[in-house]
């Protein structure tokens, strides 16, 4: 008969390093949050200053992706920069990570009183089912 022998643990993981973790940026876990933090700060290099707000996320999918949709209001006061920004946008990189922008489209409802709104298709970086 074998006798079993309590082996110690050491006590911290060898493969653990001493010194702390470096702090993550914050990256917000919601459907757009993420999205706005990049968009503004896309229209800040731009030379604008815009406040955007999430109206709606939806869940979206087709037979390689899957993803959501993002309807967004934006808000700032009316130049030349945010002429060209606006216009470029629809073609332009927004850069998220492992995520795209697969599509992203300027409705401007300016004229209406209702303001600009953007509708941004975002694919995760992970293929679906």
């Amino acid at each position: 008969m074998t006798a079993l022998v309590r082996i110690p643990r050491p006590a911290r993981a060898p493969h653990m390093p001493d010194t702390p973790l470096p702090r993550r940026r914050h990256r917000p876990a919601d459907g757009g949050g993420r999205l706005v933090q990049v968009l503004v700060a896309h229209a800040a290099r731009a030379g604008c200053r815009v406040a955007i707000e999430i109206v709606s996320v939806t869940p979206w999918s087709s037979a390689t992706f899957v993803g959501s949709v993002a309807t967004l209001a934006l808000t700032a006061a009316p130049c030349p920069a945010l002429a060209r920004w606006l216009a470029a946008l629809p073609e332009a990189e927004i850069p998220l990570g492992r995520d795209l922008v697969a599509d992203l489209a300027v409705e401007d409802r300016r004229a209406a009183g209702d303001g600009v709104r953007l509708c941004v298709l975002i694919c995760n970086g992970a293929a679906g089912t």
